[in-house]
């Protein structure tokens, strides 16, 4: 597990009132199309902010701006979403101590906090991020995004499946539901499946790099655009592994370990969301109820009472890449629109410093072509 803990609002500052494991080297899934529907695409800059309530209390809110509808949400305890913006909006809402207005500008992450029904808004300070200032909502015309970015997957066992494909593949395809369902609340994502098949694999290899460089080798996605398998060619060890692995944002292979009775049903589902939400650009996080911590296989998402889900960094980073595919000028994670760039080196250089020892927010910053320390230079 990671060393260290970020403390869910910690740094944090007031927002002013108004008046988003590998190791492995990336490959780009320049290819990746997505299919997106419910609206129309567009070239217009745009945003996301991530509201997250800490609070042990329902909260309401409403969220307007020029060109952008009034629209009233409500937040359960330890809930989290995101909203597309392409402007600085407003938020109100009320506490016992009056009602609160404050100012939100896009890709920013703010925390609900308090205790009770006396609670307020903490803006998440990520490096680089923009402080938000107390100004006029300027008039934009809203543009109109496609509301879903459908990624179609073909899904894959190996040879050494001990179910009939009956079993195996209702298995599958229900396992893949359930994480496109978590992927469509936190970042209006959703995978679908295009194929199903089969792969062989070499008794003799069981290195988990070589299985997924030998997976690559022999299974194409199409017609999907990422091929997931998982693999029984080996028995899971009773000490820490690999449970999955992917080679960076966008790639085209997923593989699982599949076999091991010693893996409940929900820990499967968080491994393959976890490899997943790397494909959308995720990284490590040190909360400790994130489907991005570290280390898997841990038995906490057992409990009845926990829920599998992402923090609140995660989420604004595969919000902004499902932004990017939906707008549908993407051309590679390095090569995104210059705001969403910048945001994202911040985000990764804020989950650098949280956890220097993890190797993930680095590999994503050299991906981006940014340095790792220092002023961001643009580069």
């Amino acid at each position: 597990m990671a060393d260290r803990l970020i403390h869910p609002v910690d740094p944090v500052h007031p927002v002013k009132k108004m008046g988003c494991h590998e190791t492995l080297p990336s490959i780009a899934l320049l290819g990746m199309v997505a299919l997106c529907f419910g609206g129309l695409s567009t070239s217009t800059a745009a945003g996301v902010i991530v509201l997250a309530n800490r609070n042990d209390e329902g909260v309401d809110f409403s969220v307007v701006g020029e060109g952008y509808p009034a629209t009233a949400h409500r937040l359960s305890p330890h809930e989290l979403i995101s909203l597309d913006i392409f402007q600085p909006v407003a938020i109100t809402f009320d506490d016992r101590t009056g009602q609160h207005r404050y100012r939100l500008d896009p890709n920013t992450i703010h925390v609900f906090v308090g205790q009770g029904d006396a609670f307020d808004l903490r803006q998440m300070v990520l490096q680089q991020a923009k402080s938000p200032e107390k100004e006029s909502l300027p008039k934009q015309e809203t543009p109109r995004l496609a509301r879903l970015c459908i990624i179609p997957v073909k899904l894959l066992v190996d040879d050494e499946e001990p179910m009939v494909r009956r079993l195996w593949e209702k298995k599958l395809r229900d396992r893949l539901a359930a994480a496109s369902e978590i992927f469509e609340r936190h970042c209006r994502v959703r995978f679908e499946v295009a194929a199903v098949d089969t792969w062989d694999t070499d008794d003799r290899v069981n290195d988990f790099p070589e299985s997924l460089g030998e997976f690559e080798r022999e299974v194409r996605p199409a017609p999907g655009r990422i091929a997931i398998g998982f693999t029984s060619q080996y028995k899971l060890p009773e000490r820490r592994t690999h449970l999955g692995g992917t080679r960076g944002p966008l790639h085209s292979h997923v593989l699982i370990r599949e076999w091991s009775q010693h893996i409940s049903p929900s820990e499967r589902l968080e491994v393959l969301v976890h490899e997943l939400a790397h494909v959308l650009g995720a990284a490590h996080s040190a909360e400790a109820d994130s489907v991005m911590r570290p280390v898997l296989g841990d038995r906490r998402s057992n409990a009845r009472e926990f829920r599998i889900g992402f923090d609140p960094i995660n989420t604004l980073i595969m919000s902004l890449m499902s932004e990017e595919l939906r707008r549908g000028t993407f051309r590679g994670f390095s090569r995104m629109a210059p705001s969403t760039r910048a945001t994202l080196i911040g985000v990764y250089r804020t989950l650098n410093t949280a956890q220097p020892d993890d190797p993930a927010a680095k590999n994503y910053l050299r991906l981006l072509g940014a340095t790792i320390e220092g002023p961001l230079d643009g580069n």
